[in-house]
């Protein structure tokens, strides 16, 4: 019997593992639980006893890659934060598991109606909600703003490859991302 808890532990990490790598690269529709069993190398009805649902493995998926503590330290320091937020914008394809940030995996299924809700959970909390305490406000309005022009930038940039944008230096997008993020958080 004890030999038998760190095989499903390993497991149920791999399945983890596995969605996080999907889910960045394709979105919440288009991925299956065979997809993800398959590359998690466990059989499919597994995956489901695991984490009951595609949806509940999306979600453990998200808070998985939310590594977002040290984007948020509260340093008292908001423009500081606007920075570290700012550099997170520059997404890399992810090709191992410690490239995927969560940001992947909210830009690949943010037009599927099915990972509508667990999207919206997300932002909120884990980057709005934050975001707002940060520059003091009790109302979300400003910080949701502010995710949704660093969505629409990273998806000109990365998923888009607008010519524009990659033809421009890091140092001058970083710049006037940084002022669009802040003029956006000023009340």
């Amino acid at each position: 019997m004890v030999a038998t808890a760190p095989q499903k532990s390993s497991a149920k990490a791999r399945i983890l593992q596995a969605s996080i790598l999907l889910f960045a690269r394709m979105p919440f529709s288009e991925t299956s639980l065979r997809d993800i069993a398959a590359e998690a190398k466990v059989d499919v009805a597994y995956v489901h006893r695991a984490f009951g649902s595609k949806s509940e493995i999306f979600r453990q998926a998200l808070e998985a890659t939310a590594a977002l503590d040290e984007v948020f330290t509260p340093d008292g320091n908001p423009a500081g934060l606007i920075d570290r937020i700012t550099e997170r914008a520059f997404l890399r394809d992810p090709q191992c598991i410690r490239d995927v940030e969560p940001l992947h995996l909210v830009l690949q299924s943010s037009s599927c109606s099915e990972a509508r809700s667990i999207l919206n959970d997300f932002v909120t909390t884990s980057i709005a909600r934050p975001l707002a305490d940060a520059f003091g406000q009790k109302d979300i309005g400003r910080a949701m703003f502010a995710v949704s022009i660093l969505n629409g930038f990273i998806t000109m940039r990365t998923v888009l490859g607008n010519p524009g944008l990659l033809a421009m230096s890091k140092e001058d997008l970083k710049a006037m991302l940084t002022r669009a993020l802040f003029n956006a958080m000023l009340t």
